[in-house]
């Protein structure tokens, strides 16, 4: 009886040693295609990788007409230069933005028939996870970003005068860390957890 544990070329060599002719080259082909299946199934997305099976089935059950972003939802150009920055993905970005210590996530969740997404942070707490909807836009995310942005002081951008809108404000400083969103070689918010509530600032454009 063969191991269950034998890799695909050690049952490939008893096959040849053991099943006559044509039989064994049969046999062998099928276990190489099959290795290959195998494989590539279990090859994960850089975007997928990043979110936890807990949270997964959170944003699921929360979303269920979102899907997780992946890596070839953004532009190969634009994934190849992250890249080399060392992010591979452009919607998926994790920093501590309530400042307890544990990573949280913030996600651009494309919709599975339209070309929408929506903006979600996931705040890791003791008890799990704790998501907030941003909002969503109609676009496809193609050419948007989310990434980590420093602690520090935030102001309205100079190019044009501030124009208040819900959640926006002129100038936010923050001892923990926040999120960039935006479009890529184009404006961007900054958001930052402030007293409870999601607060951005326009900052690039």
């Amino acid at each position: 009886m063969l191991r269950q544990q034998w890799a695909p070329d050690e049952i490939a060599g008893w096959l040849k040693r053991n099943v006559p002719g044509p039989r064994a080259t049969m046999y062998s082909l099928f276990i190489a295609l099959s290795a290959l299946g195998v494989a590539h199934a279990t090859t994960a997305d850089p975007c997928v990788e990043l979110v936890p099976g807990n949270l997964r089935r959170v944003l699921a059950q929360r979303f269920p007409d979102t899907r997780l972003p992946l890596a070839t939802d953004s532009r190969e150009a634009s994934r190849r230069y992250a890249e080399s920055k060392g992010n591979a993905c452009l919607l998926i970005s994790r920093a501590d933005f309530d400042g307890d210590g544990r990573p949280d996530l913030v996600l651009l969740l494309p919709a599975k028939t339209a070309k929408d997404f929506r903006l979600v942070v996931a705040l890791n707490g003791a008890a799990g996870f704790k998501v907030a909807d941003l909002g969503s836009w109609t676009e496809p995310v193609t050419d948007l970003f989310v990434d980590t942005a420093p602690s520090g002081t935030y102001t309205h951008t100079e190019a044009y005068p501030f124009q208040p809108e819900p959640g926006a404000v002129e100038r936010i400083a923050s001892a923990h860390e926040g999120f960039y969103f935006g479009k890529i070689e184009a404006g961007a918010d900054v958001y930052f957890l402030n007293h409870g509530q999601w607060r951005h600032v326009h900052t690039i454009d």
